[in-house]
């Protein structure tokens, strides 16, 4: 009897211990892995840039300008919807946002002509009808352009 009754006192023990609060240290959030601390955070998505449909193309201060004759392109911007090539600099958007009838651009230019740094522009599209509109310069000096062929 002594046997069964100290298993019985072992069984008891057994499903009193099952039944009670585990110890701090069993309920606490598990630790996470090192590696998946270690990741770089999730990356930021980038700006939207919204260049409208209305003023990509090729854009000349005169009619002349867009023709094959002005291979130092002055006087000519292409506009695509995240760059901008200015003469023979390439201008990345970097910025775009809605302002009016047109749009303000921010964007990081580089020389094409030199071994310039690069460098940023600021300024602004104006879309007055579907074959002309007018560049703003940082300065706010607004210089017309028509729509090249």
């Amino acid at each position: 009897m002594k046997i069964s009754a100290a298993c019985g006192a072992i069984v008891l023990a057994t499903a009193i211990g099952a039944c009670s609060p585990a110890p701090a240290s069993e309920t606490a959030t598990p630790a996470v892995p090192a590696a998946i601390e270690a990741l770089p955070p999730a990356p930021m998505e980038p700006p939207q840039i919204a260049i409208p449909a209305a003023l990509l193309g090729r854009w000349g201060v005169t009619a002349e300008a867009c023709g094959p004759s002005n291979v130092p392109k002055n006087g000519l911007f292409e506009i695509f919807p995240d760059m901008v090539l200015m003469g023979l600099d390439e201008c990345k958007v970097t910025r775009a946002e809605p302002e009016g009838e047109g749009v303000h651009i921010v964007a990081t230019c580089r020389s094409n002509i030199d071994d310039e740094a690069d460098y940023e522009r600021d300024f602004s599209f104006v879309s007055s009808s579907p074959d002309t509109m007018t560049w703003i310069t940082e300065g706010g000096t607004p210089e017309p352009y028509v729509r090249c062929p």
